[in-house]
């Protein structure tokens, strides 16, 4: 199967995930998943909802064999990373996730995203956590997230509280226009709204520019933008954002 599991779940998309030795583990779904990666195979082939989630029925192969031939750079990253996919993620998640983001480390992310889940998340396992419904997070109050270490993210999640409703307009509008929906919501810029797009709808033409992106795109690509990797946008910049914040070499 044409995945790799080190670089989907570990190349800042998702928050959601550990990994123990060889186990894989997060909470999705109202249900704790695990699995080896010698196991992957079996388990999706037995939940749809999983293998959707890991977007396995995409076409990948060519994608990767379309963005390889368009500049070397690009064909080294995908060589190197081959088999990371874009994960179809709960848009929910994937809006207080990237909220979160900003001026931030994964490590760090990951350690706010597990905060939430077992303060205000559901328990479905013995200490294990659901991320929390817009509902269950209403209950918090901004000192109560500041006191959870959110700190100026505080009041982005408040407000995302409030409008998570947009989230459901977003695939009845075309990705330029969907974005300036999602940047309505306090705290949400194009950087943040182009992460939701991609890790939350699947939109190819989205492409988020943070600081890592900004440096390949004037060192490498001078002149050029999304379109350049049209129609594969999305995918081309989490092979290059992952190459550059791993070195910016391969």
């Amino acid at each position: 199967m044409d995945i790799n599991l080190e670089q989907t779940l570990f190349c800042g998309q998702t928050f959601a995930w550990t990994k123990t030795g060889s186990l894989y583990e997060a909470v999705l779904f109202g249900r704790v998943i695990r699995f080896e990666e010698k196991d992957f195979a079996s388990v999706v082939a037995k939940d749809p909802e999983l293998a959707a989630y890991f977007d396995l029925d995409w076409e990948y192969g060519n994608a990767q064999a379309y963005l390889s031939a368009l500049d070397p750079h690009l064909a080294s990253c995908i060589r190197s990373y081959a088999g990371l996919h874009l994960l179809n993620q709960d848009p929910w998640e994937v809006l207080i996730s990237f909220l979160l983001s900003q001026n931030n480390n994964i490590k760090r992310i990951r350690t706010m995203y597990r905060t939430l889940s077992q303060r205000y998340g559901s328990e479905v396992e013995p200490g294990q956590f659901a991320f929390p419904t817009p509902r269950q997070l209403s209950e918090a109050t901004e000192e109560d997230l500041r006191s959870l270490g959110m700190g100026f993210r505080a009041p982005y999640l408040l407000d995302a509280i409030r409008s998570h409703a947009l989230l459901d307009e977003v695939p009845h509008h075309a990705t330029q226009e969907a974005a300036k929906l999602l940047m309505t919501i306090r705290g949400v810029g194009p950087k943040v709204a182009a992460c939701i797009l991609v890790f939350a709808f699947h939109r190819m033409d989205a492409f988020p520019l943070d600081t890592w992106m900004l440096k390949v795109m004037r060192n490498r690509y001078p002149g050029k933008d999304a379109t350049y990797f049209a129609p594969y946008a999305a995918l081309a910049q989490q092979y290059l954002f992952h190459a550059e914040r791993l070195g910016g070499s391969v």
